[in-house]
């Protein structure tokens, strides 16, 4: 039976679901696979690998400055549904020079709405371009802005995949052991080991443009826990009626399904082991270190990343 603890954290996570997903099928319901249409067009220079890249930086610049990480999420999402309807207005695949300028003004957007509560100072908009090495003037960071937020129609905190885990997590039975159902005891640290790792993974997802453009963020998470709950049996011991028991507390609480959610825990298996990262040692070891899954290496100069990222060449890889 469930601690009343538990059961209140519960019923609050399952609001918090239901409106999630209400947001995600209506208002953030517009998904485009611009990338998938840039190689209709043989585009060599807007790809997966370069969007990955970009990706990676925006992580890399939200840690230097410790910025709550969900600001690079927004920045992401941010990009890739202004390069969505970019491209489906125009027909075309946008350009390398435009798509760069979204990427910056995404994080300058994504700093400002969601980067509040921070010791350091938010660059203003003059500071971007300034950090840009004259690649982009304020005045283009500045339209830029306000055509991305016409075309969102100001809709600029979309559901992550991570606020999912956050609520999910709490479906995952409180107590199990090993042998005996009766003995069981309390798995509080396996169970936050798995929602180190789903969270880990949703951002790992985010770089993956096959998964972020062609579901939803609470399939992510929930593929993502899943995945995790199969790597934990490496190292603790999960009896397979906790995660059946999960799967059913999700299955009843959302639409969601197990068979809808298999694709994006092969395509997690297949990336997560063939991205040279942190060990999953690492990643578990505290809820405030989690890294970029992947991060080129530590920040030493500001402008340097943003110069970098705006002059990165089609061949660079993460």
């Amino acid at each position: 039976e469930l601690s009343s603890s538990i059961r209140s954290k519960r019923d609050k996570a399952r609001e918090e679901i239901c409106t999630m997903l209400q947001q995600e099928t209506s208002t953030y319901s517009n998904r485009f696979d611009y990338l998938a249409y840039a190689a209709r067009e043989k585009n060599e220079k807007i790809h997966a690998r370069f969007r990955r890249t970009i990706c990676s930086w925006l992580f890399e610049v939200v840690d230097h400055f410790q910025y709550d990480r969900e600001v690079a999420v927004y920045a992401i999402y941010y990009l890739d549904t202004a390069a969505a309807i970019r491209t489906k207005k125009q027909d075309k695949t946008i350009k390398r020079r435009e798509y760069q300028l979204i990427s910056v003004t995404s994080l300058y957007l994504a700093i400002k709405i969601h980067g509040g509560h921070h010791n350091t100072s938010r660059p203003d908009i003059q500071s971007f371009a300034n950090l840009t090495n004259g690649k982009f003037r304020a005045k283009e960071i500045e339209r830029t802005e306000i055509d991305m937020l016409i075309m969102m129609k100001w809709n600029v905190s979309p559901p992550s995949a991570s606020r999912f885990v956050v609520n999910f997590i709490y479906f995952i039975p409180e107590y199990w052991g090993q042998g005996n159902p009766d003995e069981l005891k309390s798995s509080k640290n396996e169970i936050l080991s798995i929602f180190e790792v789903s969270r880990y993974l949703t951002e790992l997802a985010l770089h993956v443009s096959d998964i972020s453009s062609n579901y939803n963020a609470s399939e992510i998470a929930f593929a993502s826990i899943l995945r995790a709950m199969d790597d934990a049996k490496d190292n603790t011991y999960i009896p397979d009626w906790v995660r059946e028991e999960f799967i059913s507390n999700i299955t009843k609480s959302t639409s969601l399904t197990i068979t809808s959610v298999l694709p994006i825990c092969s395509l997690l298996n297949e990336y997560f082991r063939s991205t040279p990262s942190c060990s999953e040692q690492d990643i578990t070891t505290s809820h405030h270190k989690v890294h970029s899954p992947v991060s080129v290496g530590h920040i030493t100069l500001w402008k340097y990343k943003v110069i970098q990222a705006t002059n990165i060449d089609h061949d660079a890889t993460p």
